[in-house]
């Protein structure tokens, strides 16, 4: 575990100018960048996975077809486990993150099933790295904040919800005050 933990550090530390064959290209030079909050909607479906597994999705949404293939793979093979998956995935020219995704099969197929934000995904990541981390950060710490609740007062009724349970004129919003 500790192993992978760093193969992850290292490979997010790293910039991917040199690409492998078969992974997808950095988007062009003349396309504009996501906006944060379009990196943010790219990056919600994926946000509260644990950071090692977000790595390898990262990685592996830079090769679009071998996650697609895997994904067939997968459910071609859904009684492989253990030392017989791992067999199997060795004869597999994928890329490391794609192989590791086998062991997942709800986000091969969140993958596989949503080509258009995989593509978006890899292009993201390829090309605003540290603005797609910076994305993941944001909708985590959305998920992590309290819900705002209010309580609502009838002016009519001199009263607040539930005390009033109904109002002639419109409910007013109004902040909750501590106790």
């Amino acid at each position: 575990m500790g192993l992978i933990a760093l193969a992850v550090v290292v490979a997010l530390s790293l910039p991917f100018a040199p690409l492998a064959a078969g992974a997808q290209q950095p988007r062009s030079a003349d396309s504009r960048p996501f906006k944060p909050e379009e990196l943010e909607q790219i990056v919600t479906p994926i946000a509260q996975y644990p950071d090692p597994l977000l790595a390898q999705i990262f990685m592996a949404s830079t090769y679009p077809l071998e996650v697609i293939q895997a994904a067939r793979f997968a459910k071609a093979n859904p009684s492989l486990k253990g030392d017989a998956l791992n067999k199997e995935l060795k004869k597999q020219q994928w890329d490391g993150s794609v192989k590791a995704l086998v062991s997942y099969p709800q986000v091969l197929e969140l993958m596989d099933s949503q080509l258009e934000w995989m593509q978006k995904l890899g292009e993201a990541f390829l090309a605003q790295q540290k603005d797609t981390m910076d994305a993941i950060q944001r909708v985590r710490a959305k998920a992590q904040r309290p819900p705002e609740s209010y309580w609502y007062y009838c002016p009519s009724a001199r009263a607040y919800y539930p005390t009033a349970p109904a109002c002639p004129e419109p409910w007013i919003k109004v902040p909750p005050r501590s106790q």
